[in-house]
């Protein structure tokens, strides 16, 4: 019984402690103010980091249009036991490319940057096959195959610093997506040279089948987290599966266009987070 109840007493701090995290982070996303210092005691794995997101999440209240799903540094996948992360990208930070270039907001004092992604979108979701997920049964689950940048950004400036469970904490370090050109289910996009360029300048280069294995190994690995975690995963949201050419920071006023082997590009402009 003394047992049990310490064990309980210490879930419900866990739980205190990420409520009370989940709350800064969503009322300095809000303001669009940054946060100086993390507002509580750092994530040290990832049950603490996901235990902060889901929370944040649940207070939210907005609808998840997506999920990102970034890398784990080489030399930290042992000690977190993973070799990616996965964050949600609400709706309505959701944005077409195209003729009219969207202007995507970072958090001015925070954190901004931009990642050239494949977005993949997800269609009827069945059960594990027996054996658990594998790439080519996590492929069969996308309906749709898009070009796109992701928006990584946090009011918090130091959200990369301090190890992937921090990145995890604030919604894995995400603020929108672009969605570009959708892509033939039959092209070989994974081996598409890729660029990114700011203001002009190239910032990074690529290709798909470079990044561990793949952007269906991304929908595996979310697949796999959400039935682990209780991730709200649902068809129709997009998934951004990691970031071919790099993070790249970027700087309120920049321009930012990504090229997707020879003919298709996909630009947005950053601006910042009104503050409140």
């Amino acid at each position: 019984m003394v047992t049990g109840s310490v064990e309980q007493m210490a879930a419900e701090d866990k739980a205190r402690s990420a409520e009370s995290i989940a709350r800064a982070f969503l009322a300095a996303r809000a303001a669009g103010r940054p946060l100086s210092d993390y507002p509580g005691p750092m994530p040290r794995d990832f049950d603490d980091a996901y235990r902060i997101q889901a929370s944040a999440i649940a207070l939210s209240g907005q609808p998840v249009g997506g999920w990102k799903v970034g890398r784990v540094p080489d030399a930290l996948v042992e000690t977190f036991g993973s070799n990616r992360l996965a964050g949600p990208i609400f709706a309505d930070a959701i944005r077409a490319g195209g003729e009219a270039v969207p202007e995507m907001a970072v958090f001015e004092g925070g954190f901004g940057a931009v990642e050239a992604e494949y977005l993949l979108r997800l269609g009827a979701i069945g059960e594990a096959p027996e054996g658990g997920w594998t790439n080519a049964a996590a492929a069969t689950c996308i309906d749709e195959i898009r070009i796109g940048i992701e928006i990584a950004s946090s009011p918090f400036p130091g959200i990369n610093d301090h190890g992937p469970a921090v990145t995890v904490s604030d919604f894995g370090n995400n603020h929108g997506l672009v969605l570009g050109d959708v892509l033939p289910r039959d092209c070989d996009f994974l081996n598409w040279p890729l660029a990114l360029t700011i203001n002009g300048a190239e910032a990074g280069t690529g290709t798909a089948a470079e990044m561990l294995d793949g952007p269906f190994g991304a929908v595996r690995f979310l697949l796999e987290t959400a039935a682990e975690r209780g991730l709200p995963v649902a068809p129709g949201q997009w998934i951004s599966t990691g970031a071919v050419t790099g993070v790249h920071r970027v700087a309120i006023g920049d321009r930012v266009e990504a090229r997707f082997g020879a003919e298709r590009t996909v630009a947005c402009t950053i601006g910042k987070v009104r503050q409140n």
